[in-house]
């Protein structure tokens, strides 16, 4: 199984509709999947697995219909 990462503009285009500041708060409360980076520079830009980010799409929207 291949594994995709997608970027900021990624993670917009799949339709999350968070700032990059509040992704960082999410992330640092656990809320959201961790970001790595792909190269040693710390300039490198951050990028999460697309995988992790479908997981968390469906636990949201399971959330979502639980509340319903």
């Amino acid at each position: 199984m291949e594994q995709v990462v997608v970027d900021w503009k990624g993670l917009k285009t799949l339709g999350v509709p968070y700032s990059r500041a509040h992704v960082w708060r999410l992330m640092g409360t656990g809320e959201f999947p961790q970001s790595f980076k792909l190269g040693p520079h710390r300039n490198s830009h951050p990028v999460w697995w697309l995988s992790d980010i479908t997981a968390w799409f469906q636990a949201h929207a399971k959330a979502t219909d639980a509340t319903l």
